[in-house]
């Protein structure tokens, strides 16, 4: 493990993103139910942060078409009129201590939730969906091919994948340090202001970390030139080991001007494997990054190495999709 180098050097990696205000808030965070109690796991997530972002919960039920009559072993929501019943009181008892929050029920059955979640979200300026990650094929199955993974594949709001939780109860939600994932470009960095607004509400330290490969763990496309030629490749690596730091470190200064703790490390290896362990080493209690690519989640987000990172990590994960999905 490498920690940045407080050392200034000319690098040929700049931060792309000039930090400055307004940084993004979450005003109005979206909540899909469908009725079960795991799916209502996420609620002290939306709870604690609409506390501390002083933003409004809106609770969203889409009645599907052909829906089945039970979900994860419990009663399935399958018309208007129970959706109604059921929104309206859990909205009554979410409304405590000024806490803002509202209810809506597409009564229209959709064959596809998922896209109609991400419409809603659009119609009301969704500014954060709070998802749980559920089902009985483990979370590989539950986010790539779930109304988990299809709402983010829609949606132009940032999704946050809570692990799923069997009681309302067992859900915590405090984190004291947030890990932001950056690889040096700017769809990357896009993870940034989300990232900032929620360490500013819930007074947490950011922790900015990027993974620089190894000999041993370059990208097959580099393979040929590890091979042959292992010492050039060893030097570059290191370069990029410098770069890196002091790339990150930049940003860190940057957040940190605008009076947000932030801290930069740089890790060598696996990138699934290094962002797992660093997560785990720092108990960060929650994983922010961007997700880039019109044909779903690329770069160092892509399907396999999403999905292996939130198998390997306890933490929550915020995905952010890029503008320009």
């Amino acid at each position: 493990m490498s920690k940045s180098n407080p050392t200034r050097r000319v690098s040929k990696i700049a931060p792309k993103l000039s930090i400055g205000e307004p940084i993004k808030s979450f005003k109005r965070i979206l909540v899909p139910l469908d009725g079960s109690r795991l799916a209502e796991a996420v609620l002290p997530v939306a709870t604690r942060l609409a506390d501390a972002c002083g933003s409004t919960i809106l609770l969203l039920h889409v009645v599907e078409r052909n829906a089945p009559s039970a979900v994860h072993g419990e009663r399935h929501l399958r018309d208007e009129r129970d959706a109604e019943a059921y929104l309206s009181e859990l909205t009554r008892q979410l409304r405590v201590d000024n806490r803002m929050v509202e209810w809506h029920s597409h009564e229209v059955p959709v064959g596809d939730v998922a896209a109609s979640i991400a419409v809603h979200a659009e119609e009301h300026a969704i500014d954060l969906i709070v998802l749980n990650t559920h089902g009985h094929g483990g979370i590989r199955d539950v986010i790539w091919g779930s109304i988990a993974q299809q709402t983010l594949q829609h949606s132009r709001a940032p999704v946050l994948l809570w692990r799923a939780r069997a009681k309302v109860s067992d859900t915590v939600f405090a984190p004291s340090t947030i890990m932001v994932s950056l690889d040096a470009t700017a769809a990357a960095e896009e993870a940034l202001a989300p990232a900032i607004s929620l360490a500013r509400c819930l007074q947490a330290q950011l922790r900015l970390v990027m993974v620089v490969a190894t000999s041993s763990t370059v990208p097959r496309t580099q393979l040929p030139t590890a091979t042959f030629l292992p010492v050039t490749t060893g030097l570059l690596l290191d370069l990029e080991e410098e770069q890196a730091s002091e790339y990150l470190e930049g940003l860190a200064e940057a957040v940190r001007s605008i009076g947000v703790d932030a801290v930069a490390e740089v890790r060598r290896g696996d990138a699934v494997g290094q962002l797992a362990q660093d997560a785990s080493e720092h108990d960060d209690g929650l994983v922010v990054a961007a997700t880039h690519g019109r044909a779903g989640l690329q770069a160092i987000w892509s399907p396999s190495v999403a999905a292996r990172l939130l198998n390997r990590t306890h933490a929550p994960v915020l995905l952010v999709p890029n503008v320009e999905n």
